[in-house]
């Protein structure tokens, strides 16, 4: 009867976080995790028959980098469904990319979505939709498991502290990006359970022995770790560490040192022959190279990593959205002084039990394998862009366990026994709060479309137009949020159509913000309903509204009047919907030309201001550019305004270039300023000019400014805080 009432609340807990987790699940639409369209796309192709894909740079496919993941997580779900016989013959009806997605930016109003949606995912689900989400649950499952390991674990390492395992598995399983992340299909999930159960061994052999049953079953979890994802291999050397040291604790090894042996050689046998067919097809038991050649690789130092480590903390707590694009940002700070509060009292509480007489291997081994985790991220990171917390879930166990500690340190020092208590639920009570709410808060609006407008909405408008795209589509007008916006502001639009006929492909529709000279300054394109269906999907007579939002870049050149020029084009053709009438724009044959309002400089002592820093040393800190059209052979004055930040030990060489993306040069001027960096004083302002004369055989278009720094003896290219080594300043235009 106490074992039932004590295994109550972990039961309950486990509860919850199924009940949770489904609630992510269902509300959250497919695709819409974290790269869940590759995942999707690995295990469907396993489960129509195929073999372990070969990975090629350069070739597109529907798993793109997971193809070169270890494929546990992905075997298990095809068998799974060619065992059940679940459908996927319709998965190539339901899944239609969105490709004007623009992921991870929380700024965006519209694109958010990987895919298109709508009424066909409602519920009943039928098809690939039911096995899709089916999968879903399943994770959720894998998820649940892991929960429960962790509980147990922590139990097994404190013994006389049983609420330690509960707190921390409440800040688990109520964490809103764990759940978001188990109720996804993703191999995360997968790993994250193994690494708890394989702690758990760890800490059952630490406490029994090392006794045959006990090794098998960590043997047995290592290797699936290392099978389901190559994070799973950090769990290798604190097995060994730990087990080497309980060795040893019972005495002379003698022959026991063979009983090391024994879980390695099971994990070997489970995994070894995945490593060995990567390196008899890439040269590298890991795969590693392959999957960086296709994922995208970059070289970054520690000091590129720290902007993008510092949002870890609260995203890895409570991240409310997959790639941390909710609009919540004083629930991250509340989740920042959270883990910082909780950071100092786990400190506080670590040196007094290390100064008394309490165990000391247990923390050892959560902290050892936190550190491990998180070097191991930092490594990956510093590989490529991929700075998300939800890669530290495999240690999300120790860094709950931490954190519970900590907080609990603090609220012990309370003496009212009903305060200290009320303290010590504020944290599960915020995250269950969150994990409740960020399905119907966050996540569903950001896949929902506007508002259908209303009659009065529609003639109260400030810029009416009878404009019809291809007999198909009528733009009944716009609203522009202002008249009057400077250089690094954004400009909302607000655009009302009607649908007139259904078209017979996908028409994108594209806004361009023009500057006097009709050079574009900023563009949206997407699909209808802020990109979340296809003009295919139109119906006659159907109205609605797009919410446009045009970031002004910092460097556009002011005072000038702004234009818009609207209309939709086929992506795959490049062809345009001919505009039959024109209304009160300016017709243009293929776009709606409209005048909106104009474009004021930003108040400075420098022309068009900016405050692009290079190495936290040098600023640019504003430009001139004449002239802004010019023709093959011509040359254009740029004028650029540097500040030192603090003394430059380097000199420098400044490169100007007019490019056409992603590479190719037209015109160029590098030169080292005068005086040199080195002797530049800090807060002066120097003026240099360059002159950029285009080449005889520049074909017409508009092309890109281009402005950085190198070090002339390395070719090293100095880098502005947010990663680039550039700054593109005011497009120009060529013309015949």
């Amino acid at each position: 009867m106490k074992r039932s009432l004590h295994l109550a609340p972990a039961v309950a807990l486990l509860m919850a976080f199924w009940f949770l987790s489904v609630l992510h699940g269902s509300i959250n639409p497919l695709f819409e995790s974290s790269d869940e369209f590759w995942h999707i796309g690995m295990a469907i192709h396993l489960a129509r028959g195929g073999d372990l894909p070969v990975q090629q740079p350069g070739v597109k496919t529907p798993w793109r980098q997971e193809g070169s993941q270890p494929p546990l997580y992905y075997m298990l779900l095809a068998r799974l469904t060619r065992a059940l016989g679940l459908p996927l013959e319709d998965y190539d009806l339901i899944y239609r990319p969105n490709p004007h997605v623009v992921p991870g930016d929380a700024s965006q109003i519209s694109n958010r979505n990987q895919t298109l949606h709508g009424p066909w995912e409602d519920p009943p689900w039928r098809g690939a939709l039911f096995t899709l989400h089916l999968w879903r649950m399943i994770s959720a499952m894998i998820a649940m498991v892991g929960v429960a390991a962790t509980i147990a674990w922590i139990r097994l390492a404190f013994p006389m502290r049983p609420a330690w395992a509960l707190g921390a598995g409440l800040l688990m399983a109520l964490n809103p990006m764990f759940l978001f992340i188990s109720a996804s299909i993703n191999n995360d999930v997968l790993v994250n359970a193994l690494a708890a159960i394989a702690l758990y061994w760890m800490f059952r052999i630490w406490r029994v022995g090392l006794r045959p049953l006990e090794m098998i079953a960590l043997g047995i979890t290592l290797g699936a770790a290392a099978l389901a994802k190559l994070s799973g291999l950090l769990l290798w050397p604190l097995a060994g560490l730990m087990l080497t040291v309980r060795l040893l604790r019972d005495g002379p090894p003698g022959p026991r040192y063979l009983r090391l042996l024994i879980p390695f050689t099971i994990a070997i046998l489970l995994c070894g022959w995945w490593f060995w067919r990567n390196w008899a097809l890439y040269g590298d038991p890991t795969g590693l190279s392959v999957m960086l050649a296709i994922v995208g690789r970059r070289s970054a130092s520690l000091t590129d990593l720290i902007p993008g480590m510092g949002r870890l903390p609260a995203v890895l707590l409570g991240g409310l959205r997959g790639d941390e694009r909710g609009d919540a940002g004083g629930i991250y700070s509340v989740l920042d002084a959270f883990t910082i509060a909780s950071a100092i009292g786990f400190l506080g509480f670590l040196w007094r039990s290390m100064r008394g007489n309490a165990p000391r291997w247990p923390w050892l081994v959560a902290l050892g394998y936190k550190g491990l985790v998180f070097l191991g991220v930092l490594r990956w990171t510093s590989m490529t862009m991929a700075s998300q917390g939800r890669l530290m879930f495999t240690a999300l166990g120790p860094i709950a366990l931490i954190l519970w500690v900590g907080w609990e340190a603090w609220a012990s020092r309370l003496r009212i026994p009903a305060l200290c208590m009320a303290v010590r639920a504020l944290p599960p009570v915020f995250l269950g709060t969150l994990a409740l709410l960020a399905p119907p808060l966050w996540i569903a609006p950001a896949y929902r479309p506007l508002p259908l407008p209303s009659a009065e909405e529609i003639a109260s408008l400030s810029v009416r137009t009878d404009a019809v795209f291809g007999g198909k589509i009528q733009l009944l007008g716009l609203r522009a949020g202002a008249e009057v916006v400077r250089p690094g502001q954004t400009l909302d639009l607000v655009l009302y159509f009607e649908a007139l006929a259904p078209t017979d492909r996908p028409w994108s529709l594209f806004v361009h913000l023009l500057d006097e000279l009709d050079i574009i300054l900023t563009q949206h394109d997407g699909y209808p309903f802020q990109g979340l269906n296809s003009t295919q999907g139109l119906h006659p007579s159907q109205q609605w509204k797009e919410h446009v939002r045009l970031r002004i870049p910092r460097a556009a050149v002011a005072p000038t009047p702004l234009a818009l020029a609207i209309g939709f084009y086929d992506l795959q053709t490049g062809q345009r919907f001919p505009i039959d009438s024109d209304g009160r724009g300016q017709r243009s044959g293929d776009h709606l030309r409209v005048i909106i309002g104009r474009l004021e400089p930003v108040p400075s002592e420098v022309p068009n201001p900016l405050d692009a820093r290079f190495g936290g040393v040098i600023e640019l800190s504003g430009y001139q550019i004449s002239p802004r059209r010019a023709r093959p052979g011509e040359a254009v004055r740029l004028v650029l305004y540097w500040r030192s930040l603090r003394r430059v030990a380097e000199d420098y060489t400044v490169f100007t270039h007019i490019l056409q993306p992603p590479d190719i040069l037209w015109g160029q001027h590098d030169k080292p300023p005068t005086p040199p960096t080195s002797r530049w004083e800090p807060g002066k302002i120097y003026v240099e000019t360059y002159t950029l004369t285009l080449k005889p055989e520049t074909p017409p278009g508009f092309y890109e400014v281009e402005v950085g720094l190198y070090d002339p003896e390395t070719g090293q290219r100095l880098r502005r805080e947010d990663g680039e080594d550039r700054v593109l300043l005011s497009r120009i235009q060529v013309l015949p």
